[in-house]
């Protein structure tokens, strides 16, 4: 682009000098004219194209990429972001991100914001279920590795074809297999996508590539077998909620028991100590009367005198 700019500049220079030259010579030899401009075109022309091959020299990196310059078909290394001069007509200059991209896998790739959408992966679990599995990765170039990948996968399309597509949908579907279709379908989904992103993380390493996440964003299984995993679901629940009632109600029953245990065992110690000493019968009876009512100690086999009147507070006349 910088190249065409510069070219198209100087050609508008080099038109409007011709022009002026055109209007100076109007009025003279047409032929005289002819033989001036003969001289002026030609280094016009050495002139444009020292130009254009100036504007091929200069290439910018921008930022978010890395050039691999590519002398005559073989990789020579990586160029950083900034302004570079290489050899024109030579040199070439394969650019690659380095920023992270998306590779998405889904029902509908049409509406996908990801980089690279992509049909929706078709699986079995390792009960036979057919299922399709919604995957989204992020990834991005390793540091330093960018000529290596040049150099053995290509560009940025070629490298996303062989390896990024290649070692998801391939995972994708291997990995599946080793789950039922009911643990998918519940508690386990998160350990198989811990399970394809540990497949996968190696592949990409030794690709040059960093795998920064994987998500297993959905698990779709067939109208049948989704209804009947609802309803296993609902009958599991079902058979929780009875479970937990039957646990409370034999608790609740375990703790009557005890509590009629320690009742019976506080009776039998009472028991106990009034055989021993008869007397705290006397004294519990002294401690439940009024406050008004006078008392002493009695001798051993005399009943106790109570002055009635005192007890009710009531005089006769």
């Amino acid at each position: 682009m910088l190249s065409l700019i510069i070219v198209f500049l100087f050609g508008a220079v080099f038109m409007a000098m011709v022009l002026m030259q055109k209007d100076r010579a109007a009025a003279g030899n047409v032929r005289a004219l002819f033989q001036g401009k003969g001289k002026f075109i030609r280094w016009g022309v050495i002139a444009l194209v020292a130009l254009f091959l100036l504007s091929q020299a200069l290439v910018i990196i921008d930022a978010g990429t890395v050039g691999v310059v590519k002398r005559l078909g073989a990789v020579r290394g990586e160029m950083a972001p900034g302004l570079h001069l290489i050899i024109p007509l030579v040199d070439k200059v394969v650019i690659l991100p380095t920023v992270k991209k998306t590779y998405e896998a889904s029902e509908i790739p049409g509406e996908s914001k990801a980089d690279y959408p992509d049909i929706i992966i078709s699986a079995l679990t390792s009960d036979g279920q057919q299922i399709r599995v919604g995957i989204t990765a992020r990834f991005m170039i390793a540091p330093g590795k960018a000529a290596w990948i040049v150099q053995n996968l290509g560009t940025e399309e070629e490298y996303v074809e062989k390896v990024v597509k290649t070692e998801i949908r391939g995972s994708g579907r291997r990995v599946p297999t080793k789950f039922a279709a009911y643990d998918l379908y519940t508690k386990r989904s998160y350990e198989a996508q811990q399970a394809i992103f540990d497949e996968i993380a190696p592949k990409f390493t030794d690709n040059g590539l960093i795998l920064d996440e994987l998500v297993l964003r959905n698990i779709s299984f067939t109208a049948e077998y989704a209804k009947t995993l609802e309803e296993k679901q609902i009958a599991l629940e079902n058979i929780s909620t009875e479970k937990n009632k039957l646990e409370q109600e034999k608790i609740r029953k375990e703790q009557k028991i005890v509590a009629a245990e320690g009742d019976a065992k506080s009776i039998e110690i009472r028991q106990l100590a009034l055989t021993k000493n008869p007397t705290i019968i006397q004294w519990e009876f002294v401690q439940k009367l009024a406050p008004n009512i006078s008392w002493g100690v009695l001798p051993q086999n005399v009943v106790p005198l109570l002055n009635m009147q005192n007890m009710t507070g009531a005089v006769k006349p």
